[in-house]
């Protein structure tokens, strides 16, 4: 397990000098910082990462809930409150704190609680990294999948062969797709769920059931309402999304501009 990074915030130097002392007993701590009152807590917060801050209620200038409420929600280490009044457990679990030690307290409530917290933090990182390796294996899986460059198509004797960049979109026609260009459209004996899978995400993009768009010829985009897109593609086309695409679609559009 990597060092755990603590703060320890109070006050009072007698009770500062207790925690930090317990602490050193810990191979595991790292302490980057102790800190006097809450202002000295959030400059430190705000400039060092941080996993745990054991953390007096009552101080001068800023209480513990004070630099809580400072703080942005869900940026906060995990916290352990340390306080000689009683009356303010209730608040502090809901606040979702690790846990609240009364003083005085001896050694090995101390440590029950170190404990505590250090699983909580172990806990975090596991998930941290078992999203971050999600998202390498995606980025692999989607850099090296080999997506559909060319359809050919056969209609009347004749086979055409039709690279996907030159697809402005594709849509239904009964028991087919169409796949339109700027020249013609052709018509292919396929489903669309199938295609979609065939097709680069970072190219195309479902809007409905029934359309894809290639998103290089995408003149423009605008929501339209009741959380519908309207698309007005390269040759003036104009595609309305399903409401039931409208996140995905959401999720794309961000910060992309259209030429």
């Amino acid at each position: 397990m990597k060092k755990v990074r603590t703060v320890v915030v109070d006050d009072e130097p007698a009770a500062r000098s207790r925690v930090l002392r317990l602490l050193g007993q810990d191979a595991e701590i790292e302490v980057v910082a102790e800190c006097r009152n809450g202002n000295e807590a959030l400059e430190v917060l705000r400039s060092h990462p941080v996993d745990l801050i054991f953390l007096d209620v009552q101080m001068p200038q800023l209480s513990g809930f004070d630099v809580i409420d400072r703080f942005p929600q869900g940026a906060m280490p995990f916290v352990i409150f340390v306080t000689a009044h009683d009356r303010y457990a209730l608040k502090a679990f809901n606040v979702q704190a690790v846990d609240y030690l009364l003083k005085p307290y001896d050694d090995d409530r101390f440590f029950t609680s170190l404990a505590r917290a250090k699983d909580f933090v172990a806990m975090q990182e596991s998930k941290r990294l078992a999203s971050r390796l999600l998202d390498l294996v995606q980025d692999h899986l989607d850099t090296s999948k080999e997506y559909v460059k060319e359809y050919t198509i056969k209609d009347k004797g004749r086979e055409y062969h039709v690279p996907v960049k030159d697809v402005l979109w594709i849509g239904t026609e009964g028991n087919y797709l169409e796949l339109n260009t700027e020249q013609r459209r052709y018509l292919m004996r396929m489903t669309m769920n199938l295609v979609e899978t065939e097709l680069d995400p970072r190219d195309f993009l479902r809007i409905h059931r029934s359309f894809i768009v290639n998103l290089a010829h995408v003149r423009s985009s605008r929501y339209s309402g009741n959380n519908e897109f309207t698309f007005t593609m390269r040759n003036g086309k104009h595609l309305v999304s399903g409401r039931n695409y409208k996140d995905q679609i959401g999720k794309v559009l961000i910060d992309r501009e259209f030429k």
